[in-house]
């Protein structure tokens, strides 16, 4: 399997292109935040469903981030499946399994706000990356006034070595399984992968060193620059258009309703 960075190529197009880059990278907050701050799953549902359909009107692949964050589900489990075993006072039924475990109605709500939380925020930075592509996302740190150019080169060196890293790796286990190298336990081969991914580290550390004094005997000052691009009434808009459907979601709309007469709906 490739190992890729979440970014589209540069000749991929679609609507989004047209927004500046620092608009991109500043719009899943105006999505995440609201969600995180408030405590009603109807409205991390809504968000993450609006994201959803968004990846579709925007051509961004929906199905493939999907496929991308998928791993993140059995962390978003270890950290939510035992909330709804201890959090709560109103018991919603009990498992008897030789001991007698009740199950918490508010501990139950509160698990699975967490988990739409934790999975809906993963989905809506990765649709907003995947938007942007590579040097587009530098170009958006550049413009941060705040992160110090250091900052930004570690970042560029970091995303460039995160696939090399990876199948560096995989080539070295792949040869060990074809000299005969057997695994028999899980903590084995995370034990493996931890080793060859230290090692790989080492080496291109001193790759990236040469590679930095290199650059600083052509002239290179630290700092990444590009060619300015102005911010655009078409961004101001996307920004304000975002806003606009987030204070709905949250002021005007009766999301709690019509998600409850949604799943009637689909059931009778």
């Amino acid at each position: 399997m490739d190992i890729e960075l979440p970014f589209k190529h540069e000749t991929e197009k679609n609507f989004l292109s047209k927004i500046h880059p620092l608009i991109r990278v500043f719009l899943p907050f105006i999505l995440v935040i609201p969600f995180i701050l408030l405590y009603d799953v109807y409205l991390v549902i809504a968000i993450t469903l609006l994201s959803f359909f968004l990846n579709l009107a925007f051509n961004l692949h929906p199905f493939k981030i999907l496929s991308k964050i998928k791993a993140l589900i059995p962390f978003i489990l270890l950290i939510t499946i035992f909330i709804p075993f201890y959090v709560g006072n109103t018991v919603l039924f009990q498992l008897n399994i030789g001991i007698t475990l009740n199950i918490y109605q508010e501990g139950l709500t509160l698990a699975l706000t967490l988990f739409f939380r934790i999975f809906g925020a993963a989905f809506i930075f990765m649709t907003f990356l995947t938007s942007l592509t590579y040097s587009e996302f530098i170009e958006a740190l550049t413009k941060l006034r705040v992160v110090p150019p250091f900052f930004i080169g570690s970042i560029v060196i970091m995303l460039h070595y995160i696939p090399i890293l990876a199948m560096s790796n995989k080539k070295v286990l792949d040869a060990q399984d074809l000299r005969g190298k057997n695994f028999t336990s899980y903590w084995q081969r995370i034990k493996a992968h931890a080793f060859i991914m230290g090692k790989n580290v080492v080496h291109n550390m001193e790759r990236s060193e040469k590679l930095y004094e290199s650059l600083k005997l052509r002239g290179f000052s630290g700092r990444i620059t590009f060619s300015s691009k102005k911010l655009k009434l078409v961004d101001i808009l996307m920004v304000l258009l975002f806003l606009s459907i987030i204070f709905a979601l949250i002021y005007f709309i009766h999301i709690k309703q019509i998600q409850i007469e949604v799943f009637q709906l689909f059931i009778l």
